[in-house]
Order: C-alpha cells, then sequence, then structure tokens
C-alpha cells in the first residue's frame, strides 16, 4: 500500500526536530560523559532551554484569538475541572508529596507516549496502523523504571562510551542528510517516529538517576513539541498577517519569545530552590517544587484536547496549519 508523506516543517527539519530528534541524547550523553562535573548544571540548563520552554509553549494556543471562543464554550472541561483537579493534588501534596511525584512522572509518561502516537500518525496522512508499537514498550520500559531505575546500568560505562558518540552523532547527520533527498513514497517516514516514540523512556532502564534518564529520552518530546508549536503559531500568523515584514506579526512573534523565555525561567527558577532534598536520611519536599508540577499537570490535561482532530474548532483551528504548503 503506498504511503503518503507529508512535511509537517521542511525536509530535513521533520526529521531534526519532529521525526527522528536524535541528536538530542546523543549530544546529552556525550556531554555528561566527557564533563561529568557538569551533570548538574547541564540539567538545569536544559530544563530551563528545552523542558520549560517545552511547558510554555502551551500558552501559545491561548494567545490565538479565534480559540478564546472554543474555551469560553468549554470552560468547564477546559478550565474548572481541571483546577478541581490540581486543588486535589495541592492538598494531597501536603499529606503525601512522593504520591504527587509519582502521580505527576505516570500522567507524563502517558502523555508523551500520546504524543509520540500522534507524531507517528501525523508523518503520513491517513493515520498510522503500529500505535501498539509505541505504547506497549513505552510502558513497559516506563513501569519497569520506576520500579527498578537504572536495572542495566552496569553495561553503561560512560567515560569509555564517549569516544563513540561523536561518531555516532556525524553517522545521525549522515542519515539526515541521506533523507533530506526529495522523497518518494516512504515506510521511513512511517518507521523513524515509531522509533523514537519508543526509545524515550529507555534511558531509564540504563541510568539509575530519574532526572537525568528523563532529560536524555524525554529531551526529545521537549524538542518535537517546541518544533510543532511553534512552527504552527508562525505559520497561522504567516497566514493571517501576510506581509513578511509585518510589524504587528513582528511583534506578536517577539511578544510570545520573551513570555516564553520568562515563563520557562521562572518555572526552572522554583524548580531548583524547590527541588526535593535527602536532608539527615530523609527526604525534604518544598512548596515551591509544586508549582512548576501543578503548572505541568496542566499542560498534560489541556494537550489531550488541543490536538484533537476530531472536534471541529481544532480541525479549523490547527490542522489546516500542521503540514507545510508543499505536502
Amino acid at each position: 500500500m503506498s504511503i503518503k508523506t507529508s512535511s509537517i516543517i521542511n525536509k530535513p527539519f521533520d526529521y531534526l526536530f519532529v521525526f527522528f530528534p536524535f541528536w538530542f541524547p546523543i549530544i546529552y550523553l556525550y556531554l555528561i560523559s566527557s564533563f561529568p562535573s557538569i551533570s548538574s548544571a547541564l540539567f538545569i540548563i536544559v530544563l530551563f532551554l528545552f523542558a520549560e520552554t517545552h511547558f510554555g509553549s502551551t500558552w501559545l494556543f491561548f494567545f490565538d484569538k479565534s480559540n478564546w471562543q472554543w474555551l469560553y464554550s468549554n470552560q468547564y472541561k477546559l478550565i474548572f475541572l481541571p483546577i478541581y483537579i490540581l486543588l486535589i493534588v495541592t492538598f494531597v501534596w501536603f499529606v503525601n508529596p512522593a504520591a504527587v511525584l509519582l502521580f505527576h512522572y505516570l500522567a507524563s509518561g502517558w502523555h508523551v507516549t500520546r504524543q509520540s502516537v500522534g507524531i507517528s500518525k501525523i508523518s503520513r496522512r491517513g493515520g498510522n496502523p503500529f500505535s501498539l508499537l509505541i505504547y506497549l514498550p513505552s510502558l513497559l520500559f516506563l513501569c519497569l523504571g520506576l520500579v527498578r531505575p537504572g536495572i542495566f546500568s552496569g553495561l553503561v560505562l560512560l567515560p569509555k562510551f564517549s569516544s563513540y558518540l561523536i561518531f555516532l552523532l556525524i553517522g545521525y547527520f549522515f542519515f539526515i542528510y541521506f533523507l533530506s533527498f526529495p522523497l518518494r513514497d516512504s515506510k521511513i517516514t512511517t518507521l523513524l517516529p515509531i522509533v523514537t516514540g519508543i526509545s524515550i523512556y529507555l534511558p531509564i532502564l540504563f541510568f539509575k538517576d530519574l532526572a537525568i534518564a528523563s532529560a536524555i529520552g524525554v529531551g526529545m518530546h521537549w524538542v518535537q513539541y517546541i518544533a510543532l508549536m511553534w512552527t504552527l503559531d508562525s505559520r497561522k500568523n504567516r497566514t493571517i498577517f501576510s506581509s513578511p515584514g509585518s510589524l504587528l506579526r513582528n511583534r506578536r512573534f517577539s511578544t510570545r519569545i520573551i513570555f516564553v523565555i520568562a515563563y520557562s525561567f521562572l518555572m526552572t527558577v522554583f524548580a531548583f530552590f524547590g527541588m526535593p532534598r535527602m536532608i539527615s536520611g530523609s527526604m525534604h519536599y518544598s512548596f515551591l517544587y509544586l508549582i512548576p508540577l501543578l503548572f505541568q499537570l496542566y499542560h498534560f490535561y489541556i494537550d489531550r484536547f488541543i490536538w484533537k482532530f476530531s472536534d471541529s474548532h481544532i480541525r479549523q483551528s490547527v490542522q489546516p496549519y500542521l503540514y507545510s504548503s508543499d505536502s
């Protein structure tokens, strides 16, 4: 059966940022293996530049006035219901913060896997019949990793492994260059998002530190989401404000950039100063850490609606801007 490929951004950027962003874990692994002393600082930098920026990019949907009436019409499920849920989460935090962290991690796992399946579907119009190939391994890796983090950590010797990562990165870019040539209908476009989706939670089987493992794997999810949200937003504004030098469009873009960076910086500060710490043999939790968690949980919740193409408004507001004009 012929597979109809469709460009999201344009090639090779589709592969670099949406379908197969494997450059992220390769570079991250190289840095922590070659410079282990910067591991903690690197995590904070990545948290700011990618993780919280990806969460902040959710709000681009709310900046679009064409979505306001839809939000108002669905205010209970999109605004009030999540507020009630987050209030319950806040109450549980003061009783058992560890339970909230577990709930957050599971919600994140479901959200990330759903996005991987979604990207595998949009990689070709008409859907992807191989969704289970992403769901089952991803959830298996996530559950096993939460029970036994780093169960295969003995197999990873980073200092010895690092010398091969440069060659792997070079090979990766050569592969992307090969894919950037004009494509005929190709199963590669369908296969690579599946490989990416399966790989996201694989690192937690090889690294005991869940934060590092998440950054290595889920970093690809962050890259994908940022690429999709900003491409959609800029493409929609370019359609509405057709003049390339439109001051209004540039001002709108600058406002969004400033907002997302400020949001990311603020949430990173809360996460850094509120991060759970082991003191005198017991884990101490800060309310500061709960603040970014609540916004992240809302991101997991709202995202299932703003990408739901069965909704007529989303089909009109999002879907027409998903693929580039040459698809």
